[in-house]
């Protein structure tokens, strides 16, 4: 978080600055990082102090960047539109997008309307198109209207117990429900659109810092109690582990203090590890002492 002036302005922009510490306090805390401690405990101990905005148990879960399948034309295969953004769509609803949208607002066509939504879900992607070439397809901005879980749905109209929700038994019941799946993800009135990401050689996720997303570092947080940029301890309740995290991003189903989106990659198991990824927590926020240059 030290290599980006960036970062120190969103510490000085939030509407608690300085609650999280001062500019100054954090430049001084990155710069005896940089001597490379070698206990990194005894330096988080000496320079920084925790802090816990509510004392409730959170939730984390996890998300990653998926792997979708895509073509520039479209064919009996490849026949669900991956839409780029236009001011037009603003208050819009999912499903009235997807009636008004035309050939100019396509950015590229998929042949799934699932996986399309999840990534969607997710805000960012890799993109593979008929031969074999990957693109990287990145958020272009939403339709500006709330998020609403599908999951939350089903629970409610007792198509899932509760214990049995996750990512994959989600797919799994849209794929044997066909009749009911337009109406179900239509339920989620948001949506999200794309832009090929041309200057992206490795193929990696960017939160909403704009930075690199690191897999079991990086954790999207609620802006309106942290400001993003700065670090945290995780306490995850069940084996009483504490891991340090990063807070380099946001989503609009990430509301409240104790609520954490652990970023996990984009490996084969990425996707599996973040469909089942449920755990109570306590989230520390590490703040550098105001005394530490006197």
């Amino acid at each position: 978080m030290c290599n980006t002036k960036l970062i120190y302005d969103k510490i000085k922009d939030h509407p608690s600055y300085p609650f999280f510490g001062s500019v100054e306090d954090w430049m001084y805390v990155c710069k005896e990082s940089l001597k490379l401690p070698k206990q990194p405990k005894v330096f988080l101990n000496k320079n920084f102090r925790y802090v816990q905005l509510s004392q409730k148990k959170g939730l984390l879960t996890g998300y990653y960047l998926p792997i979708i399948n895509v073509s520039f034309k479209k064919n009996e295969i490849f026949k669900i539109p991956i839409l780029k953004y236009n001011i037009k769509f603003r208050n819009i609803p999912r499903r009235e997008i997807q009636k008004k949208y035309k050939t100019s607002d396509v950015l590229l066509w998929t042949d799934s309307l699932i996986n399309l939504f999840f990534l969607q879900i997710q805000g960012s992607g890799i993109g593979i198109l008929p031969n074999n070439q990957k693109v990287m397809l990145a958020y272009d901005g939403n339709n500006n209207l709330e998020y609403s879980s599908i999951g939350k749905l089903m629970i409610k109209k007792k198509w899932l117990k509760k214990k049995e929700v996750s990512l994959f038994t989600i797919k799994d019941w849209l794929r044997k429900n066909p009749e009911n799946l337009n109406n179900v993800l239509n339920y989620n009135e948001r949506y999200i659109f794309f832009k090929l990401n041309k200057k992206t050689v490795e193929f990696t996720a960017k939160g909403a810092l704009g930075t690199e997303l690191v897999p079991n570092v990086s954790i999207a947080i609620d802006k309106k109690f942290y400001p993003l940029g700065i670090p945290f301890l995780l306490h995850i309740k069940e084996d009483k582990t504490l891991f340090p995290v990063l807070g380099l991003d946001t989503g609009n189903a990430i509301k409240g203090p104790n609520r954490v989106d652990l970023f996990l990659g984009s490996n084969k198991n990425s996707e599996k590890i973040a469909g089942e990824l449920k755990k109570k927590i306590y989230l520390f926020a590490l703040i550098p002492y105001i005394k530490n240059y006197e």
